[in-house]
């Protein structure tokens, strides 16, 4: 590693402050000392499937491309400490930590994989050691798709880890381009877990789209729902999801805008041939075998859409943290006083009031953990099991 650049990158770390992260996170009391309340199990219970992670390898990569500023700019610095501070403030037992939106899809095919090695190897001897609190997916070096087929490999196999991450799309390329197709078969082949972060279009459809003089529409306002909805509908129309039926999708805010979309999309089938011509069968029953999380998308009006289309077993608790750090933060209220009662509650240690109004205490268990744990065996074998309620 070089010292000089290494230094530099943690003067910028150091100067977004992670230790503000750490002070925002306890500044209440500890969760585990307020009542359970509604049946809930006693202590750290819940599993967190969507949460983001960024080792120092990773770091050294962002800034060598320029990315480093951007990325603590909007998502926070991010340290272990901080982030077992989280979990043990919203009562969270483990962790299955992905990569964002950008992963590794910049810079030289040599640096992209090297970077992947390092990082999947981080991810290992976390788990390794911190096996009880932490899972974790894979990244590859994607688009390229022969170094993804080894990382996928070695990742699965020799480094035992839960899953896979990939994107909505690399350079406009969606996930059912039939180029992908011998990755696919290499995930197949292991029965991978495979975790689907967002990311924005190739073109920003709207980029004059602005909210006052000095608030661009950027990606993650809007495209990274539509980005993941056109990801969806491109795996089910290319025929990856019937083609390769060991492989698990799992996508992430509750299905982006697809439980809106998904009957006007089966009703093309009435009046546009093509549609019918690839999938006679229609998407629906494709659209119930995938995976979600709930992370920002925890409410009536985003779980009960995605309910009526997939399984109950299918839609898991995601946090989204370090990312939307400020939500679960003690001054959330103050932030966002219109929003009171619909937002992580830090006193309760509970990061989704609005799921009470939705389920049943024992739905609520199996939405934020039991679902979760069927899906990640590994992970299930290697954490403590809970005291009774």
């Amino acid at each position: 590693m070089d010292p000089v650049r290494s230094t530099s990158r943690r003067r910028l770390i150091e100067a977004t402050s992670s230790a503000a992260l750490v002070a925002a996170v306890g500044a209440v009391p500890a969760a585990a000392a307020a009542p359970s309340g509604r049946g809930l199990p006693k202590g750290n219970w819940r599993i967190d499937t969507h949460a983001h992670y960024f080792p120092d390898v990773y770091y050294d990569y962002l800034e060598r491309h320029g990315r480093l500023a951007d990325t603590l700019a909007y998502v926070g610095p991010w340290s272990l400490d901080a982030h077992l501070a989280f979990m043990d403030r919203y009562r969270i037992q483990a962790s299955v930590l992905s990569f964002g939106d950008l992963q590794l899809t910049v810079g030289t095919v040599d640096d992209r994989r090297v970077t992947a090695r390092a990082v999947n190897d981080y991810a290992h001897d976390l788990v390794r050691t911190r096996g009880d609190r932490f899972g974790a997916f894979a990244v590859t070096p994607m688009p390229d798709i022969e170094g993804a087929m080894a990382e996928v490999d070695r990742a699965l196999g020799e480094l035992d880890l839960d899953g896979i991450c990939l994107l909505t799309n690399y350079q406009g390329r969606y996930l059912g381009d039939p180029s992908l197709a011998p990755l696919y078969e290499v995930l197949d082949h292991h029965g991978a877990y495979v975790y689907v972060h967002p990311t924005g279009p190739e073109v920003n459809p709207a980029p004059k789209l602005r909210y006052g003089p000095d608030i661009p529409a950027l990606n993650f306002v809007y495209e990274y729902t539509f980005d993941a909805t056109r990801a969806m509908t491109s795996l089910i129309y290319n025929g990856v999801l019937r083609d390769y039926p060991n492989t698990r999708w799992h996508f992430t805010h509750c299905g982006g805008t697809l439980p809106f979309l998904s009957y006007r999309l089966a009703t093309l089938h009435a009046f546009f041939p093509p549609f019918n011509s690839v999938l006679p069968e229609g998407p629906l029953d494709y659209i119930s075998q995938l995976y979600f999380d709930d992370a920002q998308a925890f409410t009536a009006a985003q779980l009960l859409p995605l309910a009526s289309l997939v399984p109950a077993d299918h839609i898991m608790f995601g946090s989204d943290w370090p990312a939307v750090h400020d939500l679960f933060e003690a001054d959330n209220v103050e932030k966002m006083p219109f929003l009171e009662g619909r937002l992580p509650d830090p006193r309760a240690g509970d990061p989704e009031p609005p799921v009470d109004s939705v389920y049943s205490p024992h739905q609520g268990i199996a939405l934020e953990r039991t679902n979760a744990l069927a899906q990640f065996p590994k992970l299930r074998a290697r954490i403590p099991r809970l005291s009774r309620h």
